[in-house]
Protein backbone atom coordinates (compact mmCIF):
# COMPACT_ATOMS: atom_id res chain seq x y z
CA UNK A 1 0.00 0.00 0.00
CA UNK A 2 1.25 3.53 -0.95
CA UNK A 3 1.74 5.97 2.05
CA UNK A 4 2.20 9.69 1.69
CA UNK A 5 5.36 11.78 2.94
CA UNK A 6 4.81 12.30 6.71
CA UNK A 7 7.37 15.44 6.70
CA UNK A 8 9.16 17.33 3.36
CA UNK A 9 12.09 14.86 2.19
CA UNK A 10 15.40 16.46 3.25
CA UNK A 11 16.66 15.62 -0.74
CA UNK A 12 14.73 17.60 -3.55
CA UNK A 13 14.73 16.78 -7.10
CA UNK A 14 16.83 19.03 -7.68
CA UNK A 15 19.46 18.13 -5.19
CA UNK A 16 19.23 14.52 -6.21
CA UNK A 17 19.71 14.79 -9.88
CA UNK A 18 22.80 16.80 -9.03
CA UNK A 19 23.96 13.94 -6.21
CA UNK A 20 27.89 13.14 -6.55
CA UNK A 21 29.20 11.12 -3.86
CA UNK A 22 32.82 9.17 -2.96
CA UNK A 23 33.14 6.01 -1.49
CA UNK A 24 34.87 2.63 -1.00
CA UNK A 25 34.17 -0.95 -1.07
CA UNK A 26 35.53 -3.07 1.78
CA UNK A 27 38.51 -3.84 0.26
CA UNK A 28 39.32 0.36 0.38
CA UNK A 29 38.84 0.39 -3.87
CA UNK A 30 37.51 4.05 -4.56
CA UNK A 31 34.18 4.74 -6.19
CA UNK A 32 32.64 7.23 -7.55
CA UNK A 33 28.44 7.22 -6.95
CA UNK A 34 26.53 9.94 -8.80
CA UNK A 35 23.04 10.41 -10.31
CA UNK A 36 22.42 9.37 -13.59
CA UNK A 37 22.47 11.74 -16.72
CA UNK A 38 20.96 11.95 -20.20
CA UNK A 39 24.19 11.27 -21.86
CA UNK A 40 24.75 8.34 -19.88
CA UNK A 41 22.50 6.14 -22.57
CA UNK A 42 25.17 5.89 -24.63
CA UNK A 43 27.97 3.68 -22.45
CA UNK A 44 24.90 2.87 -20.69
CA UNK A 45 23.90 0.82 -24.39
CA UNK A 46 27.47 -0.07 -25.24
CA UNK A 47 27.50 -2.46 -21.82
CA UNK A 48 24.67 -4.42 -22.54
CA UNK A 49 26.43 -6.65 -25.08
CA UNK A 50 29.20 -7.40 -22.33
CA UNK A 51 26.11 -8.42 -20.13
CA UNK A 52 26.05 -12.44 -19.58
CA UNK A 53 22.59 -14.43 -20.03
CA UNK A 54 22.99 -14.95 -15.81
CA UNK A 55 23.00 -11.52 -15.22
CA UNK A 56 20.05 -10.20 -17.40
CA UNK A 57 18.23 -13.06 -15.60
CA UNK A 58 18.82 -11.74 -12.51
CA UNK A 59 18.07 -8.32 -12.89
CA UNK A 60 15.11 -8.98 -15.52
CA UNK A 61 13.37 -12.69 -14.60
CA UNK A 62 14.39 -12.95 -18.27
CA UNK A 63 17.15 -12.91 -21.54
CA UNK A 64 17.02 -9.40 -23.53
CA UNK A 65 18.08 -8.42 -26.48
CA UNK A 66 20.14 -4.95 -26.47
CA UNK A 67 17.96 -1.93 -26.23
CA UNK A 68 17.65 0.37 -28.72
CA UNK A 69 19.18 3.92 -27.80
CA UNK A 70 15.84 5.74 -27.02
CA UNK A 71 14.53 2.86 -25.04
CA UNK A 72 17.84 3.20 -22.77
CA UNK A 73 17.02 6.80 -22.60
CA UNK A 74 13.86 6.44 -20.99
CA UNK A 75 15.72 5.12 -17.88
CA UNK A 76 19.07 8.03 -17.86
CA UNK A 77 16.55 10.95 -18.67
CA UNK A 78 14.54 10.69 -15.37
CA UNK A 79 12.85 13.36 -13.36
CA UNK A 80 14.06 12.37 -9.75
CA UNK A 81 10.90 13.21 -8.56
CA UNK A 82 9.90 9.49 -8.84
CA UNK A 83 12.89 8.08 -9.84
CA UNK A 84 16.04 8.03 -8.03
CA UNK A 85 18.40 6.69 -10.45
CA UNK A 86 22.40 6.47 -9.24
CA UNK A 87 25.54 4.84 -11.43
CA UNK A 88 28.69 3.69 -10.24
CA UNK A 89 32.10 5.28 -12.21
CA UNK A 90 35.26 2.65 -11.36
CA UNK A 91 38.85 3.20 -12.15
CA UNK A 92 40.96 6.38 -13.39
CA UNK A 93 38.41 6.39 -16.47
CA UNK A 94 35.61 6.77 -14.64
CA UNK A 95 33.90 3.83 -16.26
CA UNK A 96 30.68 3.10 -15.65
CA UNK A 97 30.15 -0.52 -13.88
CA UNK A 98 27.10 -0.52 -12.05
CA UNK A 99 23.55 1.81 -12.16
CA UNK A 100 20.57 1.25 -9.75
CA UNK A 101 17.54 3.26 -8.79
CA UNK A 102 14.51 3.59 -6.95
CA UNK A 103 11.43 4.39 -8.51
CA UNK A 104 7.97 5.67 -6.81
CA UNK A 105 4.65 6.08 -8.12
CA UNK A 106 4.42 9.53 -7.01
CA UNK A 107 6.41 12.17 -5.78
CA UNK A 108 4.91 12.34 -2.87
CA UNK A 109 4.94 8.64 -1.81
CA UNK A 110 7.35 6.84 0.45
CA UNK A 111 7.57 3.33 -0.70
CA UNK A 112 9.49 2.89 -3.75
CA UNK A 113 10.40 -0.27 -5.47
CA UNK A 114 14.84 -1.03 -5.67
CA UNK A 115 16.62 -2.53 -9.01
CA UNK A 116 20.28 -2.66 -9.62
CA UNK A 117 22.86 -4.10 -11.99
CA UNK A 118 26.66 -4.48 -12.11
CA UNK A 119 28.64 -5.69 -14.89
CA UNK A 120 29.59 -9.49 -15.38
CA UNK A 121 33.47 -8.63 -15.09
CA UNK A 122 32.97 -6.41 -11.41
CA UNK A 123 30.76 -8.68 -9.42
CA UNK A 124 31.81 -9.96 -6.51
CA UNK A 125 34.38 -7.01 -5.85
CA UNK A 126 31.76 -5.19 -3.79
CA UNK A 127 30.12 -2.70 -5.51
CA UNK A 128 26.70 -4.09 -5.56
CA UNK A 129 27.43 -3.28 -1.80
CA UNK A 130 28.24 0.44 -2.25
CA UNK A 131 25.64 1.09 -4.50
CA UNK A 132 22.25 -0.58 -2.78
CA UNK A 133 23.81 0.78 0.93
CA UNK A 134 24.16 4.32 -1.38
CA UNK A 135 20.46 4.13 -2.64
CA UNK A 136 19.00 3.56 0.87
CA UNK A 137 20.51 5.86 2.56
CA UNK A 138 20.12 8.62 -0.15
CA UNK A 139 16.42 7.06 -0.57
CA UNK A 140 16.20 7.63 2.92
CA UNK A 141 16.97 11.78 2.64
CA UNK A 142 14.86 11.20 -0.55
CA UNK A 143 11.75 10.56 1.65
CA UNK A 144 11.00 7.05 2.02
CA UNK A 145 10.49 4.75 4.49
CA UNK A 146 10.03 1.81 2.30
CA UNK A 147 12.19 0.31 0.22
CA UNK A 148 10.50 -3.20 -2.09
CA UNK A 149 12.58 -5.38 -4.21
CA UNK A 150 12.09 -8.36 -6.56
CA UNK A 151 14.45 -10.92 -6.11
CA UNK A 152 14.82 -14.16 -8.28
CA UNK A 153 14.83 -16.85 -5.62
CA UNK A 154 18.18 -18.15 -7.23
CA UNK A 155 20.24 -14.53 -6.45
CA UNK A 156 21.07 -15.73 -3.65
CA UNK A 157 24.19 -13.10 -3.04
CA UNK A 158 21.12 -10.54 -3.67
CA UNK A 159 19.05 -11.80 -1.22
CA UNK A 160 21.82 -11.84 1.17
CA UNK A 161 23.24 -8.55 0.28
CA UNK A 162 19.61 -6.95 0.73
CA UNK A 163 19.39 -9.03 4.49
CA UNK A 164 22.59 -7.64 5.74
CA UNK A 165 21.62 -4.16 5.18
CA UNK A 166 20.54 -3.21 8.75
CA UNK A 167 16.73 -2.51 8.05
CA UNK A 168 14.21 -4.66 9.75
CA UNK A 169 13.40 -7.21 6.26
CA UNK A 170 10.48 -9.07 5.24
CA UNK A 171 10.42 -11.75 2.25
CA UNK A 172 7.60 -13.44 0.97
CA UNK A 173 8.37 -16.65 -1.20
CA UNK A 174 6.15 -16.99 -4.48
CA UNK A 175 6.60 -18.88 -7.68
CA UNK A 176 9.97 -18.25 -7.96
CA UNK A 177 10.64 -15.04 -6.86
CA UNK A 178 11.16 -13.27 -3.69
CA UNK A 179 9.25 -9.93 -2.63
CA UNK A 180 11.90 -8.01 -0.06
CA UNK A 181 10.65 -5.46 1.75
CA UNK A 182 13.03 -3.03 4.55
CA UNK A 183 11.70 -0.86 6.77
CA UNK A 184 13.64 2.08 5.89
CA UNK A 185 12.14 4.84 8.34
CA UNK A 186 14.84 4.34 10.87
CA UNK A 187 18.84 4.56 10.38
CA UNK A 188 19.86 0.94 9.89
CA UNK A 189 21.39 -1.14 13.12
CA UNK A 190 23.07 -3.94 13.77
CA UNK A 191 20.41 -4.87 15.61
CA UNK A 192 18.29 -5.59 12.77
CA UNK A 193 21.12 -8.22 10.90
CA UNK A 194 18.95 -10.87 12.27
CA UNK A 195 15.57 -9.29 12.03
CA UNK A 196 14.29 -11.14 9.20
CA UNK A 197 10.59 -12.40 8.71
CA UNK A 198 10.18 -14.94 6.09
CA UNK A 199 6.87 -16.10 4.73
CA UNK A 200 5.63 -18.87 2.35
CA UNK A 201 8.11 -21.80 0.50
CA UNK A 202 11.04 -20.70 1.62
CA UNK A 203 14.73 -21.13 1.76
CA UNK A 204 15.80 -22.82 -0.97
CA UNK A 205 19.34 -23.08 0.53
CA UNK A 206 19.44 -19.58 1.48
CA UNK A 207 20.68 -18.01 4.43
CA UNK A 208 19.13 -16.63 7.08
Amino acid sequence: MESALAHPPALSAEEAARLYLCDQTRKGDPVVIRAIAPDDKFEMRDLYPTLSERTLYMRFFRVISAPSLEAIARYTDVDFGTHLALVVLWGPEQRMVAAGRLIRATADSDVAELSCLVIDEMQYRGIGRVLVRQLLAVGRQWGINRVIALVHAENHAMLKLLKSQGYPTELVYDEGEFTVTLDTHQPPSDDNDSHHATVGAMHQGIET
